[in-house]
């Protein structure tokens, strides 16, 4: 956070001097030396989110990912309503402990078109699944593997 708050303030200044380096190396001091005292703010958190960065990154890419083969699947159900389809509400458990996990999961679930988190109580997801080749996995996917190694990181 020092180094980006300093950053910043070269980036904002638009030039290099000792006086704008001395001034920006003062003000970021003094701001990251506040957030330390009175937002709960340490360099073992700052540590954290370095190390969470590629796991969070690799977890979006996944989520892109997923979005654009679902939207595939689900407009090809759109497009050709002969096409038989079995529509399905599944219920299922994961490994997740923490909330912000659990709620991650549900939404990444109901980003990726042709399924919708229905709800989630205690652990226990249902999901609408346009088609049962939606629903296939859905309990161990790769959001669910991405998500239990964050949880390991951040926990």
């Amino acid at each position: 956070m020092f180094f980006f708050l300093f950053a910043l303030w070269i980036v904002f200044n638009g030039r290099v001097t000792a006086e704008t380096v001395l001034l920006g190396l003062l003000f970021a001091a003094a701001i990251f030396t506040f957030a330390c005292r009175f937002l709960d703010y340490s360099l073992a958190k700052e540590k954290k989110i370095f190390i969470l960065a590629p796991l969070l990154l690799r977890y979006l890419g996944v989520l892109i990912a997923e979005i654009v083969k679902s939207t595939f699947t689900a407009c090809r159900f759109i497009l050709s309503p002969s096409l038989p389809h079995d529509p399905l509400i599944c219920k299922f458990r994961t490994p997740l402990k923490s909330e912000a996990a659990l709620a991650c999961l549900a939404n990444s679930i109901t980003l990726t078109p042709g399924t919708i988190t229905i709800s989630l109580d205690d652990g226990l997801f249902t999901v609408h699944c346009l088609d049962k080749s939606m629903a296939e996995g859905i309990a161990d996917s790769r959001f669910v593997q991405l998500l239990q190694r964050i949880e390991e990181v951040a926990l």
